[in-house]
């Protein structure tokens, strides 16, 4: 069955879809076409980097496990069979970092070129009623606008 899908609404709509009788799939959209957000980012960087070490070499390994009886500890392979290598990365083991009023992230949106390349090449595919929520006219920031008009004058 082919499906046409214009909006993030339309992809969620189809993966509930695909599996009715036994609700396997279920979509959580992150936010919604008016700018809604549905779940919520955290600065997980900003907050825990006081309290944490960094991971050296971090993309050299591939498997991580973790001990509620070793608090901050992280065993680290290079693959599987590998002996794991003990990283305390906590900086102190007594503190562990609070949880609660982590700092929200706000979604950043899309910059002013995906913004155009949307409008400009993916617009006429969409369907009339998705194209201003897909691929709307790019919305030129307050600092592009005066650059603008300072050029205009000179």
């Amino acid at each position: 069955m082919k499906t046409r899908v214009n909006t993030l609404a339309d992809i969620a709509e189809v993966v509930e879809n695909s599996s009715p009788e036994c609700h396997l799939n279920i979509p959580q959209l992150v936010g919604n076409a008016d700018g809604r957000v549905l779940v919520e980012t955290f600065d997980w960087q900003q907050h825990l980097s006081p309290k944490f070490r960094k991971l050296p070499e971090i993309k050299s390994y591939q498997h991580f496990s973790f001990d509620a009886k070793r608090p901050g500890v992280v065993l680290a392979r290079t693959h599987c069979d590998a002996e794991p290598v003990a990283f305390q990365l906590l900086r102190d083991s007594a503190v562990l970092p609070p949880v609660d009023s982590l700092p929200v992230l706000a979604p950043p949106g899309l910059n002013i070129d995906r913004q155009t390349y949307l409008y400009e090449k993916i617009w006429p595919f969409c369907a009339d009623e998705a194209r201003d929520i897909t691929c709307p006219a790019p919305r030129v920031t307050a600092q592009k606008s005066q650059q603008k008009s300072m050029l205009k004058r000179m």
